[in-house]
């Protein structure tokens, strides 16, 4: 009993050690099994199978490896942000790929879109250099998607919230189950990922959206509940912004409210993001597979809310360069009209 109770102490202040060397870029030789025991115990990790463990031992040690010599290379200031072993440190690129990032392309044409008349309206000028919204007020709770690929869900339930905030200075925390059981008629599957425009198209013809009380999130897909009468929000339209134009969402973030964008979420250094002003030039903006929502900005960042909980990036925000389509950022950026 007393040589657990002092295997669990030397294993917590070996821990802080550890994190306290990595968080700087300094860490040295250490057991990546110890590291691997204090993962699962911090993420409540429990695994089905033995073989599932090793797979996640593997996984854990080749990513750790990556954090190292990032967080080094922070260290020497060859990077603007860091890396750390957080919920998805035991996963490979293809099980993360495959398990979290189901953004899907809409099925119909773009010429039914409405395009958001933002680009040579006075809205453009005058925008302030920075602007976040949860400063203002809208402080939503971090959310986790968990293994339901719903993040077209997550981000314009809140996109509508941060413009319901911006109206009237009240939080209403809206349904994304709802999005995710209910919107399979407009071209959405459910948990196997969904796009920006077919929601939009879905909550347009739907007559609107309930509350997440009252339609709770269970990270998987079910049969469509929703009830017309517990309807609290309607969203007459939507807009989409001029692609690859980061001005634009400037704007829109500014006068409307939070944006919901797509964005490339695949690199490895975007699965083990921590802090700081993300920027890797392997992100390539020639695809997009996530959906995020844009709630501020700073002179040289953007300020975006993922999805993946509060153990992931800046508790659950992301910052990322501004002003080079980083990760294809700008080339889908829209919002509901409520």
């Amino acid at each position: 009993m007393w040589k657990l109770i002092a295997l669990s102490c030397l294993w917590g202040l070996k821990y802080y050690l550890v994190a306290s060397e990595i968080k700087n870029g300094n860490s040295t030789a250490f057991d990546y099994k110890g590291e691997f025991e204090i993962f699962k115990n911090n993420n409540n990790r429990k695994y089905l199978r033995n073989y599932d463990e090793m797979r996640g031992f593997k996984a854990f040690e080749e990513n750790y490896k990556v954090i190292e010599e990032h967080n080094q290379q922070y260290q020497d200031g060859q990077t603007s942000f860091r890396l750390k072993p957080n919920n998805f440190a035991d996963m490979s690129t293809d099980g993360y790929l495959k398990g979290y990032l189901r953004l899907l392309k809409s099925h119909t044409e773009d010429s039914s879109d409405n395009i958001a008349e933002i680009v040579g309206s006075p809205l453009m000028t005058n925008l302030p250099e920075s602007l976040d919204w949860r400063q203002k007020g809208f402080r939503t709770p971090p959310h986790n998607q968990q293994t339901c690929g719903s993040c077209y869900a997550f981000s314009i339930a809140e996109s509508i919230e941060g413009q319901v905030f911006k109206r009237t200075g009240k939080i209403l925390s809206l349904s994304q189950q709802q999005i995710v059981d209910c919107s399979v008629s407009h071209g959405n599957q459910g948990c196997v990922g969904g796009s920006l425009r077919n929601t939009f198209r879905y909550l347009q013809s739907t007559g609107g959206i309930m509350r997440a009380e009252d339609y709770k999130y269970v990270s998987k897909k079910g049969k469509c509940q929703f009830v017309h009468d517990l309807s609290v929000v309607n969203v007459t339209s939507w807009a989409i912004l001029p692609t690859r134009d980061e001005q634009a969402i400037q704007a829109a973030v500014t006068h409307i409210g939070p944006v919901a964008i797509s964005i490339n979420a695949t690199p490895k250094t975007f699965q083990l993001y921590s802090d700081g002003i993300y920027d890797d030039a392997a992100c390539s903006s020639s695809s997009v597979n996530h959906a995020m929502l844009v709630i501020g900005f700073g002179k040289d960042y953007w300020i975006l809310k993922n999805w993946w909980g509060e153990l992931w990036g800046e508790s659950g925000f992301m910052r990322i360069r501004k002003g080079v389509n980083m990760c294809g950022i700008a080339n889908y950026a829209a919002y509901a009209v409520v």
